[in-house]
């Protein structure tokens, strides 16, 4: 009786000391699930935190361009601000009281040229994707935005903006497809005159601003429509 009784309590220590292996392997494995779940969750709101940081700056840059053009619209491409410079209900520029029909006011030069950049990072590859290739020495130096001065307002304002887009400062540049453009559309109803027509528009020309901002390589784009200029006809 004695040996069928250890036999026995032998048998059920054995089944006991399996099923508890079994349930630490099995708990080992659900709390393994657990933990890769959580840090799924915490990468993606890490990159949703870093996405919704650049959506927010690329807004603060549209507007600054847009305040940029507005702000300066009625500054000259080329001439010197300290000169004496008058501009004439109809749009007519002079400059020391001579008459400039050639003097372009800033939504002028951005309707006949349109600024465009890409980002410079050195950093990517020749297809445009994050190599291995570490910054050189003056890559690091942070420079001023302001560095480059130049006499007239645009040529500063568009200067700046290079400094800004071109340069992984304030946007992350993750591929070639990162585009930052200024375009103006000048819109009257006269062929001759402006580029772009609509027949309402019955004075000298409207210019409307058009920013676009691309980040993430591209995937995710910011647009601003903006006015930038009228002039009247006379």
């Amino acid at each position: 009786m004695n040996g069928c009784y250890n036999n026995q309590m032998k048998k059920k220590i054995k089944s006991i000391l399996g099923l508890s292996i079994l349930e630490a392997v099995i708990s080992t494995a659900i709390v393994g699930i657990g933990f890769v779940a959580i840090l799924s969750m915490v990468n993606y709101s890490v990159q949703s935190i870093d996405t919704s940081g650049e959506r927010t700056k690329a807004n603060y840059l549209v507007s600054m361009m847009a305040e940029d053009v507005i702000g300066h619209k009625d500054s000259i491409y080329g001439i010197n601000t300290n000169d004496k410079i008058s501009i004439g209900i109809d749009g007519t520029v002079s400059i020391d009281g001579v008459e400039k029909p050639d003097a372009r006011k800033f939504s002028d030069h951005l309707a006949g040229a349109d600024f465009s950049t890409r980002c410079e990072n050195r950093s990517l590859d020749k297809t445009g994707d994050p190599g291995d290739t570490p910054p050189s020495e003056d890559d690091k130096k942070v420079k001023s935005i302001y560095e480059t001065q130049h006499v007239d307002a645009p040529s500063n304002k568009e200067e700046k903006w290079m400094r800004i887009f071109s340069e992984n400062r304030y946007l992350k540049c993750k591929g070639q497809n990162d585009i930052k453009r200024m375009k103006v559309y000048k819109i009257c109803r006269w062929p001759g005159v402006c580029p772009y027509q609509d027949p309402s528009i019955t004075d000298d020309g409207m210019y409307i601003g058009r920013v676009q901002i691309n980040i993430n390589n591209g995937k995710k784009r910011k647009f601003l429509y903006f006015q930038t200029d009228y002039k009247i006809r006379k």
